[in-house]
């Protein structure tokens, strides 16, 4: 019966890991699972069409967040670090803000966004889950490398760490 249990959990642990090396949360995401990053045009907070081949060429992060979203706002700081830090290293953070224009726009007010935000709600909701197949909520940040794949994608709230650890591998 020990032989039993143990193998199926065994079978149940590996079958876990292969699904988050899939998904690329286990640190993984850098093998050849890499597929391209779905395009996409969406308002600025001007209402200006931002178009994701504005970014060819650049390691981008994009980061899926809301207003009303605790997490994704405790995150905005550190995106604002990490664009000064990164952006002379081709480096560029995308904020898809999945939610309506007008909050979107009043809360931008208080911040000093440094990189581009879009907004839409149905689109961005389609969008990330084209990002990330089995999304199941915000935040979550996606890597594409230089040529447009997706690299790795990490889901809940991101820190320096994990970021700094994911762009080194990418630059």
């Amino acid at each position: 019966m020990r032989k039993i249990v143990a193998l199926v959990l065994l079978l149940l642990a590996s079958a876990v890991a292969g699904f988050l090396l899939y998904q690329g949360l286990a640190g993984g995401g850098f093998g050849t699972q890499a597929r391209p990053a779905p395009e996409f045009t969406l308002p600025d907070l001007d209402g200006v069409a931002r178009s994701s081949d504005e970014w060819d060429g650049d390691i981008r992060v994009v980061n899926f967040w809301a207003t009303w979203c605790p997490p994704c706002i405790r995150e905005i700081p550190l995106l604002v670090e990490i664009q000064d830090e990164y952006r002379d290293r081709g480096v560029t953070v995308i904020g898809i803000a999945v939610d309506e224009t007008e909050a979107v726009a009043e809360f931008a007010a208080d911040f000093a966004f440094n990189y581009p935000v879009v907004v839409g709600q149905e689109e961005a909701m389609n969008l990330a889950q084209a990002y990330a197949e089995n999304f199941i909520g915000l935040p979550f940040t996606a890597f594409t490398d230089r040529a447009g794949r997706i690299r790795h994608i990490h889901t809940g709230e991101i820190h320096r760490a994990e970021i700094e650890e994911i762009l080194s591998r990418l630059l």
